[in-house]
């Protein structure tokens, strides 16, 4: 019997890490192909053998049977023979609690971590609402996208601009993201979705001019991608000026696997919308195998791109994303880490500041659902791996939407209707 949150297991003979990287993993539930996302893999006593697990597949209630073969791709798709088959009967689970409101909380207050950290959190901001990404201009201002197709401006002085920069009746926003010659261009980029002509929702990814805290001239970069309901979606910009573009499987876990569609991808995007001429195959799909994205951001130490993903219900990962070698830019998953119990991620973000030098390389999770922030910390020596997490403001402040870090390393948090900013204590 299984509930659906438990891992698959298996071992992998590989001759080394380099060569472990480049397998995938096709899962065969009930006979039907899919690729397996989430897989990790960790040397067991010999060299060359690894102990490897992944999230079970979305399965429902009832018997089901699951077989798993590895495959790399080399010009051509090409696969090991499938396992013996697993027989497993999925029972039902009972309903998850539903979050409650936003918690009323102080202006200020308090908060120490495990390792002996004093910090202070302070609500600097109310007014805004269900905001679901947050994004730094050069200028220390903070734009706010809003689900219901506003964007927000937080002035440095940390006055909240009465007025939007943005305001769009039909689209409902997931992530944005600022250019990396802002001062330059001006450019903001926007993901979002809106109704398509099936009647389901599609996204569209624009890009706006901003001036005087308005976003004028959109220019659509990409649109008519189906997404899933609810849709998930993250957007950054990369220092070489390239975006990344993180898209949902569009309710459909074998679109992660097909290179065919967008769906379950990350794209990498110039920033007119086209393929950038080193990118492998001449396709802008960078890397695959994702479910729900809710939110990526590059590692100082090792310069990989983390991304959090909700591969079902009850389980999420992050994935370290690596470039492939060879000709042309292609993203492989160097390795992943499966989140606690209970942390559904909504944003996320490494502080890469040295005013709190305890959190530097940290990964910090913000979770909604889970009312909580997730610390993660690494190994400085082995950037990839987690030597421990610590739940942080656990149901204290309500969901915590998104999460950003200024340039002078204060962490800002976005509830439902409010911002804060948590930063070292003062002695």
């Amino acid at each position: 019997m299984v509930t659906g949150s438990e891992r698959l297991g298996w071992m992998q003979f590989a001759q080394s890490q380099a060569e472990l990287a480049t397998f995938h993993y096709a899962i065969y539930l009930d006979g039907s192909r899919g690729e397996l996302a989430g897989a990790s893999c960790e040397t067991s006593q010999s060299a060359t053998l690894f102990q490897c697990s992944a999230p079970l597949p979305d399965m429902t209630v009832g018997p089901h049977t699951i077989e798993l073969a590895a495959f790399i791709i080399d010009g051509v798709v090409l696969e090991s023979p499938r396992s013996a088959g697993i027989q497993v009967t999925k029972t039902a689970l009972a309903a998850a609690p539903a979050p409650g409101p936003a918690s009323t909380w102080p202006e200020q207050m308090a908060l120490a971590t495990t390792d002996g950290l004093q910090l202070r959190l302070d609500r600097i901001a109310q007014g805004v609402t269900n905001p679901v990404d947050m994004a730094f201009a050069p200028d220390g201002r903070l734009f706010i996208a809003e689900e219901t197709g506003r964007v927000r401006v937080l002035m440095p002085d940390g006055r909240l601009a009465a007025e939007p920069a943005l305001a769009l009746d039909d689209t409902r926003w997931l992530a944005l993201a600022i250019d990396q010659r802002f001062e330059q261009t001006g450019f903001v980029y926007v993901l979002g979705t809106r109704a398509s002509r099936d009647g389901g929702q599609a996204f569209a990814l624009l890009r706006f001019r901003e001036a005087a805290n308005t976003f004028f001239s959109p220019i659509v970069l990409l649109d008519a991608v189906p997404a899933a309901s609810p849709a998930t979606g993250s957007l950054r910009a990369d220092a070489d000026g390239t975006l990344f573009v993180a898209l949902d499987d569009g309710g459909n876990a074998q679109q992660a696997g097909d290179y065919s569609v967008p769906n379950g991808k990350i794209l990498r995007l110039n920033p007119d919308g086209t393929t950038p001429g080193d990118q492998a195959g001449l396709t802008p799909m960078y890397a695959s195998d994702l479910r729900s994205p809710r939110g990526f951001a590059w590692q100082p130490q090792s310069r990989l791109l983390w991304i959090a993903d909700q591969m079902t219900e009850n389980s999420a990962v992050v994935a370290a994303i690596g470039a492939a070698t060879g000709a042309g830019r292609r993203g492989v998953r160097v390795t992943s880490y499966a989140l606690p119990r209970g942390t559904r991620p909504s944003s996320l973000a490494f502080y890469g500041a040295d005013a709190v030098p305890a959190l530097h390389g940290n990964l910090l999770i913000a979770s909604d659902e889970g009312q909580h922030l997730l610390r993660v910390r690494f190994d400085a020596m082995e950037p990839t791996r987690v030597l421990g997490t610590e739940r942080l403001l656990r149901n204290t402040i309500g969901g915590i939407r998104s999460i950003a870090v200024s340039k002078d390393g204060k962490i800002y948090l976005a509830t439902a209707d409010a911002l804060a900013t948590l930063e070292l204590a003062a002695r």
